[in-house]
């Protein structure tokens, strides 16, 4: 889930407010684990055999022969991904065609695996996430020739 909105604000002709921010956030939960056995098989059902892992801790174990016997583990491939960035933009044109622009810049990006959460949890634990901050200033000066 992902939305990107913007918002100008021109409070006079000279200086104006920009904000970007896009929010997005992904979950994957994974189910019914496969083995491929005979990859030609006319029938798509006939292609594959339908596992049964047995979830311990954070990996899947495996028996495909003999079930007292592991034969062999794969970590759980659940999780939760969830992005923040932002832009905010202050414009002062101090004379004609010389201006002057404040710059703050942030991302905030989790990423969480296994992920048990759903997607408005990712969204809301980016709170807890330290954030990425970017200042820049930049100035420009416009010489008439």
């Amino acid at each position: 889930m992902g939305i990107t909105f913007r918002i100008d604000y021109n409070i006079t002709p000279e200086f104006s407010i920009q904000y970007y921010g896009s929010p997005f956030a992904s979950t994957g939960k994974y189910s019914e684990f496969k083995v491929v056995t005979q990859p030609g098989a006319a029938s798509y059902n006939s292609r594959f055999t339908i596992l049964s892992p047995v979830l311990n801790e954070n990996n899947y174990e495996i028996s495909e022969t003999d079930y007292s016997q592991i034969d062999y583990t794969f970590e759980n491939p659940d999780f939760n991904f969830s992005q923040f960035r932002s832009n905010l933009v202050l414009r002062w044109e101090y004379r004609p065609g010389s201006q002057l622009y404040l710059v703050w810049s942030q991302d905030r990006t989790n990423f969480t695996q296994p992920g048990y959460y759903s997607v408005n949890d990712a969204l809301g634990s980016l709170k807890n996430v330290a954030a990425n901050n970017i200042f820049l200033i930049k100035l420009s000066y416009w010489f008439s020739i």
